[in-house]
């Protein structure tokens, strides 16, 4: 599991290194939450790190779906369902 991290961090800082400056690092991302009703919530997010280690950190329970030098796609899953079936008075029977 180190490894695997670690090899996405350098080939992450390959893909950016065009954009690391010595202040920050500014990364667009495509966050997707996955309910379990199916259904898909995705934003889209600018946000500046220090360093990569810092946005692994944030993001470290979260998928790499896709990355390349514009966009990083990033999946989670909750074990709940979507907010549109929340706020119909919808719940997971436990």
């Amino acid at each position: 599991m180190k490894t695997s991290a670690i090899i996405l961090c350098l080939m992450v800082s390959l893909f950016f290194s065009t954009q690391i400056s010595a202040a920050a690092l500014t990364l667009n991302l495509s966050v997707e939450t996955v309910y379990q009703d199916g259904e898909k919530g995705i934003e889209q997010r600018t946000e500046t790190y220090e360093a990569m280690e810092d946005f692994f950190a944030t993001y470290k329970d979260w998928q790499i779906i896709d990355m390349n030098n514009e966009l990083i796609t990033l999946r989670t899953t909750e074990n709940t369902v979507s907010p549109l079936l929340k706020w119909s008075g919808y719940t997971i029977a436990d």
